[in-house]
């Protein structure tokens, strides 16, 4: 019973970090969606959460290690556990690289267009390290298949192609926000920032920044009756306008 409780804290700690990367994700995406992006540090609290989970992480990662050094003498020799160790290591270290040079870079509020060749560097290169490793390291410890069976050179060899693959999308992402996002002079661009702000609203065609009022339902402001006593209505959000319903006697009297 112990031990399942303690496979259970392992997963809930690298589910609540997952998440936390995810929605930052997302919600990064969805800032595409703005002529001038800029992209903030994640907030306080979801860098608590994922500090939390991988101070979780270590202690139910080293209480399971233990339990299998009681059960057999040479449960480290398994190459799987030794690359998901020194992975671990460095998910580690670049966490810290994240909140000593990326978050305080990103604090700057500099949009992406105007970034200079260390900006992309120290943003970069760590987001993607974080994002692979969050996600093989996951992915290794449900691998059981790999256990005794997978050498250590190949999984660092995967490793090293998933990285690159990371690496590629990120800078790839962040070459679209510093883009243009003008129809006119940039309609490629264009498209591929509003389809990657769909992704980042999950699917929504109509993307709306966290900071302004909301467009998906309009609300109707009445202008005051003119002299005819006509009353026009316009839409706060200026999507469409319309004149308010006629009153009973207007219909009766058969005005416009």
């Amino acid at each position: 019973m112990a031990y399942m409780l303690l496979v259970f804290a392992h997963l809930l700690a690298v589910s609540m970090a997952l998440g936390a990367i995810v929605a930052t994700d997302l919600r990064l995406l969805s800032k595409l969606a703005q002529d001038r992006t800029r992209i903030a540090p994640p907030n306080e609290f979801v860098t608590r959460i994922v500090m939390v989970a991988l101070l979780v992480l270590y202690a139910t990662g080293g209480a399971l290690i233990g339990n299998g050094l009681l059960e057999r003498a040479d449960y480290l020799a398994n190459p799987k556990l030794q690359a998901k160790l020194v992975l671990v290591v460095l998910l580690t270290i670049n966490a810290f690289v994240l909140h000593r040079l990326t978050f305080p870079r990103l604090a700057r509020g500099r949009r992406v267009a105007r970034w200079h060749a260390s900006d992309w560097l120290i943003v970069g290169v760590p987001v993607a390290v974080s994002n692979f490793l969050w996600m093989f390291v996951a992915f290794l410890g449900v691998a059981r298949a790999w256990n005794g069976t997978m050498p250590f050179g190949d999984i660092m060899a995967i490793a090293a192609v998933l990285y690159g693959v990371a690496q590629v999308a990120v800078f790839a992402i962040l070459a679209v926000a510093a883009s243009g996002a003008d129809p006119k002079t940039h309609p490629r661009s264009a498209r591929v920032r509003r389809w990657l702000a769909s992704l980042g609203n999950l699917g929504r065609l109509a993307v709306v920044d966290d900071d302004s009022p909301s467009r998906l339902a309009p609300v109707a402001v009445f202008d005051p009756p003119t002299a005819d006593g006509a009353g026009r209505a316009r839409v706060a959000n200026g999507l469409t306008r319309a004149r308010p319903p006629r009153s009973f006697s207007e219909r009766a009297a058969g005005g416009p």
